[in-house]
Formats: C-alpha cells, structure tokens, sequence
C-alpha cells in the first residue's frame, strides 16, 4: 500500500488476531487514532491498538493452526477462515472458508466454501473451488449479480443410468443458482473409457454444451442448450450430456454412461451471471 496524502507511516502487514502494523518505510511503528482511521481502520483507544478486524481471544485459543494473510483496508475474515489470503479492501470471507484467496474490492465467500478463488469487485463465491471475477454491481448492490465464473465437475458411471455429477467429485455439491437472472455457459466434456466387461479403454468422447438457464423468482428453471462434437474418440455413447435441476436451487451436469462400460467424466464450466432486483 502506498503512504496516503498527508501522512509519514503506512501498514505494512496484520497480524492474525487483526491488529495492523505499521511502517515508515523502514521500521515498524505504530499509529495513533487519527492515522489509523485516516486508512479505514478501527482505533481501540484503550488498549492504543489499530485494528483491521476483531478476533476473539478465545477463537484464537482454538484456532492456533490457522494461517490468515489479511492486507488491505476493511477486509474480514469471520472465524473459521483458515490457511486463506485476503488482499485489497472492504473483501470478506465468511465462516469456515478454508484454502481460499480474494482479490480486489467488495468481494465475498460464502460459508462453507473452501478452495476458491475470487477477484475483481462484487465477486461471490457460491461453489466449492469455484474461480469468480466480479463485474461490479447494477441496481440491485449484492455481490455476485454480475460476474463470470469457473467450476469443474468429475465423476464416474458403470452403466447406462443418467448420473449427476458434482463438483470435486464429493456427491453431495451442485451449482447454486440465484433467483430472477439468466446463467449463460460454456462448457467443455470429455468423457474417457477406462475399461468394463464391454468397454475398450482410451476410447472418448468430447463435446462443448452452450447455453442459458433463466431462473424466476420462485427458482424455477428455464434451460435452452445445444450441444456439439469437438472430437469423437469412437465412445459409443447414445445420450449427449446437459445441464438441469438436482434440488432446490441448484442445477449441475448430467450424464448417461453405457451398460458394463467404465467411464471417467471430467466438465469445465464457463458461467455468466446477471441478475436483477426486478422479479420475473
């Protein structure tokens, strides 16, 4: 951070328990009220110390392995963020985000989100290991109403049954959609023969799925989607890959494999969100 107009010490760091340290350009020192606040943080008058974030005492007893790196004016990180890294201003994780880095201004991570990358400004972090660059905010001023994103899916079938697949791999977590927007994607499938009584390995399939989901305010969903061949690898498949409802509010990729044929599925997903306050 460069010194601000008017004033001789800047931060240089802050520390876990989010007291922030202070620099003149050589050594450590530290703020008085009127510095402290001049770049956005909190002043505990009687304690004499500069705050980023408050951190309970007993938070920091049971969380000692954490490993938080918080740069920048008006971050947070809510208890259970861990091993994650926070840079720019006014970004915020929320509780039990894990292995994370946000970037840039106003961004956000949803709870229980671990894994994930978001940038820009006005970023939302639905998904696990979910990569996000905010686009900023239109009339309705929450984060993630305007934004690209990526997330990838793997799975497995051994049989010709339509199969959901999930995020990592985990089997319990889907895209979360957000009422009254359209979710355009792009998204690249490759599905790869690894053997099976009737399987021949190293045979594939791989296709690109394009399309739009329009999600009313009730979430109801509303999906207009082509698919095409990118290569044909000789995989016999009958049933071509898309996108549909699992549960309420969320959406994920679905596929069919063939009987007694081990398949490894593996999706990229390019997102693009608008959303609006206006309800349809």
């Amino acid at each position: 951070m460069d010194f601000k107009r008017g004033y001789k010490i800047k931060p240089k760091s802050i520390k876990s328990t989010g007291e922030v340290i202070f620099t003149d350009g050589t050594n450590e020192v530290f703020a008085n009220e009127i510095v402290c606040r001049g770049y956005g943080y909190e002043y505990d008058k009687n304690l004499g110390v500069c705050y980023a974030f408050r951190y309970s005492k007993d938070a920091q007893k049971q969380n000692q392995h954490q490993s938080i790196s918080i740069k920048g004016a008006n971050n947070e990180a809510q208890s259970g963020t861990e091993n994650s890294i926070i840079s720019g201003t006014k970004n915020k994780t929320l509780g039990d985000v894990q292995n994370s880095l946000v970037i840039g201004s106003n961004n956000l991570i949803q709870n229980n989100i671990d894994n994930a990358f978001v940038t820009g400004t006005f970023g939302s972090a639905l998904n696990q290991g979910e990569f996000v660059i905010g686009a900023g905010q239109l009339d309705n001023k929450t984060f993630g109403a305007q934004q690209m994103s990526i997330v990838q899916f793997i799975g497995q079938t051994t049989n010709d049954t339509l199969t959901s697949l999930s995020i990592q791999n985990d089997g319990e977590s889907y895209i979360e959609i957000q009422n009254n927007s359209i979710l355009g994607f792009e998204t690249h499938i490759i599905g790869l023969c690894t053997g099976g009584d009737d399987g021949t390995a190293g045979q594939y399939m791989y296709y690109k799925l394009v399309g739009a989901c329009k999600i009313n305010n009730g979430f109801d969903t509303t999906f207009t989607q082509s698919i095409s061949t990118i290569a044909n690898g000789s995989l016999p498949l009958e049933v071509t890959p898309s996108f549909a409802s699992v549960t309420d509010n969320f959406i994920t990729l679905k596929v069919t494999g063939l009987a007694n044929v081990n398949i490894n599925w593996y999706a990229s997903m390019h997102s693009y969100t608008n959303k609006t306050i206006n309800t349809f």
